[in-house]
């Protein structure tokens, strides 16, 4: 993101500031209570969103050392995140060669994944090396030919990307850049590479991942949704809200902002003035604070039932061995938390409402536009 397009962004929020409203569409919309419901649908936003497009899996921090791993559940499976002793990553299957028992649990540093069950054990780059009693229990084995499979993938923007359609990595890279679009110069923005994760945090709710990745998609709920965490910094129903592509973007100014009319020929920046979330169609979102970046990923497990997961992404000098760097950090996760389970929280209700049959539909505002072409984008991916 240019210096330019940050100050006309931090223009356009002052202006709207200024008017007293939002990105504004021509017209509102419905939405029918199956979209969020119909288990046949959701089947199919599994198949064609998080089983085929790219999606970030783990932060290249969490791999950091040669032979390190990070065992992630995702809608491909468990899959082992690693990184072999040549400093290469993969995304392997969690997944046994022998009888399928998962191989690995948690996170770590090893130069062999050994399953438990029989001992088979694997390097981290997936090969299979060692078979007790392979002489005589299964001397036709082609080692080479039953490692752990690996699911195409490219490391990029300090994140490793699953790219379960592609051929080979260099493929990976190809689809990863063509569904990103102009997304990439976003990433680039937010360098993700200088940034270490402080903590993951997970939860399981009972909705639909879309209504949770809507959420995220206006501020009109701020005022009240939120009156006893972030309200009070923010402006309620004032955003700047663009499609990037297939993705979105919502600038929400703060509180920063007061008494400020203009910001022409100035050297300012996003980060000073705004919180700026970028939700990725089939990737989660991305929220970008002052001196962070938390990493919001949506885990679909059944029409009704969704983890959510939370990454604080801190800059990567940060101290940690600092009591107070350490208690900071931990501070603005906690918040963090805290205020998307407030959304979280709305989004489980609204659930309940849609699958008691409650409601012949939902309405959207003028204000409410993206969640309306959100919905355009995984209807065309789905084919429906």
């Amino acid at each position: 993101m240019n210096p330019d397009l940050e100050r006309q962004l931090i223009q356009t929020c002052i202006d709207l500031r200024e008017r007293r409203t939002t990105t504004l569409a021509e017209a509102g919309g419905l939405a029918m209570p199956e979209r969020y419901t119909d288990p046949v649908r959701f089947q199919r936003e599994l198949e064609k969103l998080f089983r085929r497009l790219p999606n970030p899996v783990v932060h290249s921090s969490e791999i950091a050392e040669p032979n390190s791993f990070q065992v992630v559940e995702t809608a491909l499976g468990s899959l082992v995140i690693s990184r072999d002793a040549d400093g290469r990553s993969h995304a392997l299957r969690n997944a046994c060669r022998h009888r399928g028992a998962q191989v690995a649990s948690g996170s770590g540093c090893a130069k062999r994944l050994t399953c438990p069950y029989h001992a088979w054990s694997y390097t981290l780059d997936g090969q299979l090396a060692s078979v007790p009693g392979k002489g005589n229990c299964f001397p036709d084995l082609v080692e080479a030919d039953n490692g752990l499979i690996e699911v195409p993938s490219v490391e990029k923007y300090g994140l490793v990307w699953v790219c379960p359609e592609a051929a080979d990595a260099a493929d990976a890279e190809q689809r990863l850049d063509s569904h990103l679009g102009d997304m990439a110069d976003h990433l680039e923005w937010m360098d993700l590479t200088g940034s270490k994760v402080f903590k993951r945090s997970s939860k399981l709710w009972q909705g639909n991942w879309k209504l949770f990745a809507e959420g995220g998609l206006e501020t009109y709920h701020f005022a009240y949704a939120h009156k006893s965490t972030i309200a009070p910094y923010f402006y309620n129903n004032t955003a700047v809200i663009d499609q990037v592509g297939r993705h979105f973007r919502v600038v929400m100014p703060t509180r920063a902002l007061d008494g400020i009319t203009s910001v022409a020929g100035q050297d300012v920046s996003l980060h000073d003035y705004t919180h700026t979330l970028f939700l990725m169609l089939g990737g989660g979102a991305f929220l970008v604070q002052e001196k962070h970046v938390d990493w919001i990923l949506f885990r679909p497990i059944a029409a009704d039932q969704t983890e959510i997961i939370t990454i604080s992404l801190i800059p990567a000098d940060a101290d940690l061995n600092d009591a107070a760097v350490q208690a900071h950090w931990q501070k603005n996760h906690d918040i963090t938390v805290m205020t998307l389970d407030e959304d979280w929280a709305l989004g489980a209700s609204i659930q309940a409402s849609l699958a008691s049959g409650a409601l012949p539909h939902v309405q959207y505002g003028r204000n409410e536009w993206a969640l309306r072409v959100f919905e355009d984008q995984v209807d065309e991916l789905i084919g429906y």
